[in-house]
């Protein structure tokens, strides 16, 4: 069944692809990709494709009545089963959610998701980024975790008034296991931090037992919202119980700044135009949106590292938004009016700063890096930054050179109907290091020209570590 099945996917990958050359040689799109003049020969077929036929457009304005009946039919493949690559214009070189747990729209699972329904993948971005801390996945905390995470959640999904007494019980479990593990849930931390995650497992346990008073009320937004809470410092305990960084980043990789674990940045946008325009989001007005990333150089120390160093030198403040297409919004070309520079990227010492394509999988203990998951002969791998968050973070770069990200970098705005989770073809082929945790639903009204006001290191800035020269 699992070679029917890529069989399948296969067929239906080229399929697309061919349609999409036909239209393209007829003149049915235009390209919207953007590449270095050096590249543009070989790679502008590829650009092509990769920029007009897997997006999912704004609006049919502008295209012809036979580009707007193949969108239909792209629609539909794309909805039942995969996506290719995004358009990336590179390319070189409460009512509103606030993410986490809360916000979840599926279950939670450790387990691969590739190929399994997009119900069943873990869309929440802090659920991910604990399971993919370089701990001792068997240590009790970790059952405690998967009560909350996975079984109450999907206990809380359940429409039947009896789901309230399964929820409590596991309620009840967490905290049983918290009483009576302590100890063996504190020896996996480093001794001189026992006493600040003694503290912290005293606090969950208090906090398991207020849980079980709001399970009580019988109401699904204050049980996510406490329990949240609860995981949130879980988060923090388990985070206590890192060692050290858990391998070796490649030599050739010493002249980039590195990530050895994790930064969270504050970014403050502000809307472009008018002085008064300001984002609309289900109704609600803001004057500005705040985000919170948190950046994961554990699973991506190298694409983490070089996005850490250019918001630190201030590289993204004031920049605009440079594409945002209901799709992705991506931004993060310092000269993107100019088709025909070379340069799209950071330039360091007279020189653009390049990096590799890195990306870790459920069953590595390092990244793999300059090559994508399929071309690595392992196309049904799971990445551990998966794209199945709405806030998922990646690196832009151009579809045929794995090494060629810089600077720009790109949201991916997650739509189950088109990015569907554990079968989507994204996963493996570009650079994630983090998630939007807080504010993520914020960015559905985030535009073209709209400014990065600040972007800020707030926590972590200690783990970046600079070029050995």
């Amino acid at each position: 069944r699992g070679m029917m099945r890529t069989g399948a996917l296969l067929a239906a990958t080229a399929l697309m692809a061919a349609s999409c050359d036909a239209f393209l040689n007829a003149g049915a799109f235009a390209p919207n990709a953007r590449m270095p003049t050096s590249l543009k020969g070989s790679t502008q077929a590829s650009a092509r494709r990769s920029a007009v036929c897997p997006v999912r457009m704004a609006a049919n304005e502008g295209r012809s009545p036979a580009a707007k009946a193949l969108s239909g039919i792209l629609g539909g493949f794309v909805a039942s089963s995969l996506l290719l690559s995004p358009a990336l214009d590179v390319l070189h070189g409460p009512g509103v959610s606030d993410g986490g747990v809360a916000s979840a729209q599926g279950a939670t699972s450790r387990k691969s998701t590739r190929g399994a329904p997009s119900k069943d993948a873990n869309k929440d971005p802090e659920s991910i980024l604990r399971l993919t801390l370089p701990i001792n996945d068997k240590n009790p905390i970790r059952e405690v975790q998967a009560q909350l995470e996975m079984s109450m959640d999907k206990a809380l999904r359940e429409v039947k008034g009896e789901k309230w007494g399964k929820i409590s019980g596991l309620n009840r479990k967490a905290t049983n296991i918290v009483a009576n593990k302590a100890k063996d849930i504190l020896k996996d931390v480093p001794a001189d931090k026992q006493s600040e995650a003694a503290e912290l497992l005293a606090s969950i346990e208090k906090d398991l037992g207020d849980l079980g008073t709001v399970i009580e009320g019988q109401k699904n937004k204050p049980v996510e919202e406490k329990k949240r809470a609860v995981l949130n410092k879980i988060g923090d305990l388990e985070q206590l119980m890192v060692k050290e960084f858990p391998y070796k980043v490649p030599k050739e990789f010493d002249n980039l700044p590195q990530l050895k674990g994790r930064a969270t940045i504050d970014f403050v946008l502000k809307k472009g135009g008018a002085d008064n325009a300001k984002f609309d989001v289900d109704g609600t007005v803001y004057e500005k949106i705040n985000l919170r990333m948190v950046v994961d150089g554990y699973s991506a120390p190298v694409v983490s590292g070089n996005f850490v160093d250019l918001i630190n030198k201030g590289f993204y403040t004031g920049m605009q938004v440079q594409r945002s297409d209901g799709f992705v919004i991506q931004t993060g070309d310092p000269n993107p009016e100019d088709e025909d520079t070379p340069i799209h990227g950071y330039v360091e010492n007279g020189k653009e700063r390049t990096i590799p394509l890195e990306i870790m999988a459920e069953e590595d203990k390092v990244p793999t890096y300059g090559v994508t998951l399929e071309d690595d002969g392992r196309p049904l791998s799971q990445p551990r930054l998966p794209f199945s968050v709405y806030g998922a973070v990646a690196m832009a770069r151009l579809e045929d050179f794995p090494d060629s990200g810089s600077s720009q970098w790109f949201f991916l705005l997650f739509d189950p109907e088109l990015v569907t989770a554990g079968r989507n073809l994204m996963d493996g082929r570009y650079s994630t290091f983090g998630y939007v945790v807080e504010g993520n639903r914020l960015l559905s009204n985030v535009e073209v020209g709209d400014i990065i006001e600040s972007a800020k290191v707030v926590s972590g800035l200690e783990n970046l570590q600079a070029p050995k020269k």
